[in-house]
């Protein structure tokens, strides 16, 4: 395999404009934490509770509520069904996911006892604030468009020259030579052409289709994605007198997302010489971040109150694609030919930078004895912030963020019963849609619920989530733009022990 590191100034913005999509951004700044047991069947709703070690991640001064060293880790195992439907046709697909959910522990460094710094705490946390396991199925007659479209919509400007394989060439070294000097849609009409898809008309200098699909064709769409962004807890905080906690978190952020699509398309009409297309595309995202985050919680008798800010988040990441597509055609006389294109280069693109929203979180929490409690979380993040970096290479994706994308408010709720050793708990989240649009996307819901129980020296915690959401995905950024509706039922189990 061939690696092609393709130079900035030549195509830095027609690889990310293309190969990253504005849901592919997107992904990058969606926060979503897991964490521990607990954590989660009280729908992560502790930014004025603390005492738990996924509560640092919502506000650092939880780290302070800590009485004791504690350290922990969460197992979590669970099944996501997806149901789309695509031109009145439904297709069900399950994930089943296994994960490291969440590690960490906090450490009473100081405790002056009466004095005005109470309690000096260090902590360190892992947990997945988004994961990209996912995977769906597409099927459906479509009457109207084919991948063609998408291959003659980034032919515009390209010659037959361009294109052609000489005898001291091959399919890789043009390829290559087409990324580097012409980009992403140099690329893809390279791929149309050689796999006669596209043919080209010498007197109006342009490229056309040889695709007949006036009777429809089937189309079949496979998108399976897999990775997560991880993120670490660097915590300090502090205990001020009985009732003020203050925190600072150092986070580090770390992304890897692959993402493979496959599209399909067979049954054209009889008279096209194309009889089926097999197009499937790589694309790896990388790297790293770093954000700061602040907090206090505050105690009133049975009342708590609790505010934490997370600064954006500034990541650095890279992408790598790589692409096949096969054909079946017939020529007049009714000989078939198998054309398979495999130029077996992988494009690795420039370094490029990605600025995610701040993050605001009010909490309030009322404690009833040692019965139990009940918390909310109110969460602030404007889309609309995500900035791609250099400004004037991405001025494009950056608009396109500015005008679809907006400010959302979402709610965690969560409470919890204690039976001597036995806790009980319950939980929700509700997480608004980022588009100003919501055509593309619906609120995201999750109930949860759980127990726990005190041996002493260590806690066990069991917790079940279950959530929905709708979404609407896009085949291809251009000429194939048709939309896939995806339902999402998600049913996910956690187990912690914690020491």
């Amino acid at each position: 395999m061939i690696k092609n590191y393709l130079s900035f100034i030549l195509i830095l913005f027609s690889l990310i404009t293309r190969a990253q999509s504005l849901a592919e951004i997107l992904s990058i700044s969606l926060e979503k934490p897991s964490g521990t047991a607990r954590f989660e069947s009280m729908g992560g709703a502790f930014g004025s509770l603390g005492g738990d070690l996924s509560s640092i991640n919502i506000n650092p001064a939880g780290g302070a509520v800590f009485i004791d060293n504690e350290f922990g880790f969460t197992i979590s195992v669970g099944n996501t069904k997806n149901n789309s439907l695509f031109f009145n046709n439904n297709e069900t697909t399950n994930n089943f996911e296994f994960s490291l959910n969440q590690g960490g522990g906090v450490w009473l460094l100081k405790n002056y006892g009466e004095g005005n710094i109470n309690q000096v705490t260090f902590g360190i946390n892992y947990q997945t604030v988004n994961s990209y396991e996912d995977m769906f199925d597409s099927k459906g007659k479509n009457t109207k468009n084919s991948i063609d479209n998408f291959f003659l919509n980034n032919s515009l400007g390209y010659s037959v020259t361009d294109l052609s394989v000489n005898s001291n060439e091959s399919i890789s070294s043009v390829y290559k030579y087409l990324g580097e000097y012409y980009g992403y849609s140099g690329q893809q009409t390279f791929l149309g052409y050689q796999s006669y898809i596209l043919s080209y008309n010498d007197d109006s200098k342009s490229f056309y289709s040889l695709v007949d699909m006036s009777e429809g064709v089937d189309q079949h769409y496979t998108n399976e994605s897999k990775g997560a962004n991880t993120k670490y807890n660097y915590n300090l905080s502090i205990q001020y007198k009985e009732n003020y906690y203050f925190g600072l978190n150092v986070n580090v952020h770390s992304i890897y997302k692959s993402s493979f699509t496959r599209h399909f398309e067979n049954n054209f009409s009889e008279k096209s010489p194309i009889k089926s297309i097999t197009f499937e595309n790589d694309l790896v995202t990388q790297g790293e971040g770093v954000s700061i985050q602040l907090g206090t919680i505050a105690k009133f008798n049975s009342f708590r109150l609790g505010l934490s800010y997370q600064t954006p988040t500034w990541y650095t990441l890279w992408d790598e694609t790589y692409q096949y597509i096969e054909t079946s055609s017939q020529d007049l006389d009714g000989n078939t030919f198998n054309n398979k294109i495999d130029p077996r280069i992988t494009n690795v693109y420039p370094k490029y930078k990605i600025t995610s929203p701040s993050i605001l979180t009010a909490s309030t929490a009322v404690i009833f004895g040692k019965i139990g409690l009940l918390s909310l979380d109110i969460i602030s993040k404007n889309y609309s912030k995500i900035k791609l970096k250099p400004t004037k290479e991405f001025s494009f994706y950056n608009n396109e963020i500015n005008s679809k994308l907006t400010n959302t408010l979402d709610f965690r709720l969560g409470t919890e019963f204690r039976l001597q050793k036995t806790s009980l708990r319950a939980g929700y989240q509700f997480y608004g849609s980022p588009y100003k649009n919501s055509e593309m996307t619906n609120d995201y819901s999750t109930l949860a619920f759980g127990f726990g129980y005190d041996f002493g020296n260590t806690t066990l915690s069991v917790s079940h989530k279950i959530s929905e959401s709708k979404r609407k995905h896009q085949l291809f950024d251009s000429g194939l733009t048709d939309l896939t509706q995806i339902d999402s039922n998600t049913s996910f189990s956690m187990l912690s022990l914690i020491f």
